[in-house]
């Protein structure tokens, strides 16, 4: 790494998140009407993600450099009925801008090896969620009360994140490599509207190799996705039939995912870059509350698509 160089990266990504968890395993919208009727009365869905990060980095040093992320999300849910809890929606702008700094311990031919770090910046939009809206149907019913209308399509947390990791490429020979790499992002308070997202860290580990007479890498990755649960610590919630606890682990939150990353990389030319990367799940499992009603959606298929231009 040159001391002053400057690398400009924009990454595309497209996720599709339309397939259901229920209780842990893999669950149609077909089975869903059998195995969770409370969830199925809201019938089918579709939920997209789109978002940009242009990072802009800049070597301080031969082996440490800073970096800026600037994201911008595109998140749209369609539902076949509306009611308090799912509506069709769409929700777009700034997400959370992201500093970094990241120094190699290692910078040989063969291997490199660094730390990395950073801080997220609530710069991305909040919407104000009370205890009252994660009530059940049936649980609003009991206590006489009804769930006000609401959305938790958020494009933030409203909390200033640290994150931190250790990447490391090892050559085999001319042509093989090995990579792996450990990610952890660590809320460590609540925002403004009583909700805290929850740790979550990210393991990645696999071969590529670089082939004859190209300027293309071929890449196939195994990662493991961790989040544990959001919690929210509200007021409770009184009707007359009750109280509802504010303070709650967040349903529909949490999971343990295991997913092949297949990538291609194309030197386009000494200074351009094209990355190319598919998302497959393979497992997942969700973190189920007490009644183990939790339903999540989880991903079909993800896409992302960067250009990188070193200066």
């Amino acid at each position: 790494m040159q001391k002053g160089a400057f690398r400009l990266d924009v990454n595309f990504q497209y996720h599709d998140l339309s397939r259901l968890v229920h209780g842990g395993d893999y669950v149609s919208f077909a089975e869903l009407t059998v195995r969770s009727p409370e969830a199925a009365e809201h019938g089918d869905a579709e939920f997209r993600v789109f978002r940009t990060d242009t990072i802009a980095r800049y070597a301080l040093t031969e082996l440490t450099e800073i970096s800026l992320a600037v994201p911008y999300q595109r998140i749209t849910l369609r539902v076949d009925e509306d009611d308090e809890h799912h509506r069709d929606e769409t929700v777009d702008g700034l997400g959370d801008i992201r500093l970094g700094v990241r120094h190699f311990l290692a910078f040989e031919e063969s291997y490199q090896v660094s730390l990395l770090g950073g801080l997220s910046l609530p710069t991305g939009r909040l919407n104000k969620v009370t205890a009252a809206s994660y009530l059940s149907h049936d649980e609003a019913g009991d206590l006489g009360v009804t769930v006000p209308r609401h959305s938790h399509l958020q494009l933030g947390t409203g909390t200033v994140d640290p994150f931190l990791g250790v990447e490391a490429l090892f050559r085999l020979d001319e042509h093989w490599m090995f990579l792996g790499s450990v990610n952890a992002t660590i809320p460590l308070y609540e925002n403004r509207y009583d909700y805290q997202t929850a740790p979550s860290a990210t393991f990645t580990i696999g071969p590529a190799v670089k082939i004859d007479d190209t300027r293309l890498i071929l890449g196939l990755y195994a990662e493991t996705f961790w989040s544990g649960r959001d919690r929210f610590d509200g007021a409770d919630v009184v009707g007359p039939g009750g109280v509802f606890d504010g303070s709650l682990g967040v349903p529909n939150t949490g999971r343990f995912e295991i997913a092949l990353r297949p990538t291609l990389t194309w030197g386009i030319n000494d200074n351009l870059t094209l990355n190319l990367t598919g998302r497959i799940p393979l497992y997942t499992r969700i973190r189920e509350s007490a009644d183990e009603s939790d339903v999540q959606l989880t991903e079909d298929f993800g896409l992302f698509v960067g250009l990188s231009y070193n200066f």
